[in-house]
C-alpha cells in the first residue's frame, strides 16, 4: 500500500499536463529537497499542519481522470507559488492562520480544502493556476479572512476566465501594446451592428460590476456612473474598484497571457 507522500505526490504528477514544470518545484517543497534548508521552518508549518493531511485525504477520494489533473494541477501551482515565495525570502502569515484549532482544523486546510473543491469541479482549466493563486497568496497577505478568502473563492467560481481577462484588461490595458477600447457606452452605439461576442462579454462585464469588482468612470464632471444593463458599459473608462483591485491581486491575475487579454479587448475596440 503506497504511503501518503507517495500517493499526494503521484496526485500533484498527474496534474503535469496542466501545471507542466510547476509539479516538480511543488514534489520539491514537499519533499524538502535540495531547498530544504531555505524553507526549512516555514515546510513545517505550512505542511505539517494541514496540507499534507488535506492532500492525502483527497488523493483517497474517487476522482475522475480529469478531477485528479485538475487537483494534482491547482496543488501543484499553490505549492510552488508558496516555495517560491519562501526562496524568495517572504514570510507565511504568523497569525495563527496555519494553526490547528481545537476540534477543528485549521483555516488554512479548509481554504485548500475549497480551493481543491472548486478545481475538481471546474471545467475551465485554464483557472486552476488562478485558483492555486488563492491558496498561496492568502498564505502570505496578513489579515486576509476566513471569511473573506471564502468569498473570494465563490467569486472565482462564479468568474469565467473570460471574465478574469476581463479584470485583467481593465487592469493593464495601458500597459498592453496595441490595445485601444472603445471610450462610449453601447447604448450610444448608433444603430452599429454589434457582434454577438461582444454582447456576450458585456453582459459578463455587467455581472461582474455587480458583484462590486469594475465601476465606470463617467466621461465629465468627476464621478462614476450607475450601469443599469450591460449596454451601459464603457470599455475604457471601466476601473478596478478597491475590492477589484485587493481580488485582482490575491488571484494572482497578473499571471493571465497579454494573448488571452488580447483575445477579450479585440472585442471591446
Amino acid at each position: 500500500m503506497p504511503s501518503d507522500r507517495e500517493k499526494v505526490e503521484s496526485l500533484i504528477s498527474t496534474g503535469g499536463e496542466i501545471a507542466g514544470t510547476a509539479t516538480g518545484g511543488a514534489i520539491g517543497f514537499l519533499a524538502g529537497g535540495p531547498a530544504g534548508a531555505a524553507v526549512g521552518g516555514a515546510l513545517g508549518v505550512i505542511i505539517s499542519k494541514g496540507a499534507m493531511r488535506l492532500l492525502s485525504d483527497i488523493a483517497d477520494r474517487f476522482l475522475s481522470k480529469r478531477e485528479k489533473i485538475r487537483v494534482g494541477a491547482t496543488a501543484a501551482f499553490a505549492l510552488a507559488k508558496i516555495k517560491s515565495h519562501l526562496d524568495a525570502g517572504f514570510k507565511a502569515r504568523n497569525d495563527g492562520f496555519f494553526d490547528d484549532k481545537e476540534r477543528e482544523r485549521s483555516d488554512a486546510e479548509e481554504i485548500f480544502e475549497g480551493v481543491l473543491l472548486k478545481a475538481k469541479n471546474e471545467h475551465e482549466e485554464k483557472k486552476a493556476k488562478i485558483l492555486g493563486n488563492i491558496f498561496a497568496k492568502v498564505a502570505f497577505f496578513q489579515g486576509f479572512s476566513v471569511g473573506e478568502a471564502n468569498h473570494l473563492l465563490q467569486i472565482a467560481q462564479n468568474l469565467t476566465y473570460r471574465g478574469m481577462c476581463m479584470l485583467a484588461l481593465i487592469k493593464r490595458k495601458d500597459q498592453i501594446q496595441g490595445v485601444k477600447l472603445r471610450e462610449d457606452s453601447y447604448r450610444e452605439s448608433k444603430g452599429e451592428r454589434i457582434f454577438y461576442e461582444t454582447i456576450s462579454i458585456l453582459q459578463e462585464a455587467y455581472q461582474i460590476y455587480n458583484s462590486g469588482l469594475i465601476a465606470c468612470k463617467q466621461k465629465s464632471p468627476e464621478g462614476y456612473e450607475a450601469l443599469l444593463g450591460w449596454t451601459d458599459v464603457a470599455p475604457n473608462r471601466s476601473l478596478l474598484t478597491p475590492m477589484g483591485e485587493r481580488y485582482y491581486e490575491v488571484m494572482g491575475l497578473e499571471d493571465i497571457p497579454e494573448e488571452d487579454i488580447k483575445e477579450v479587448a479585440k472585442y471591446l475596440s
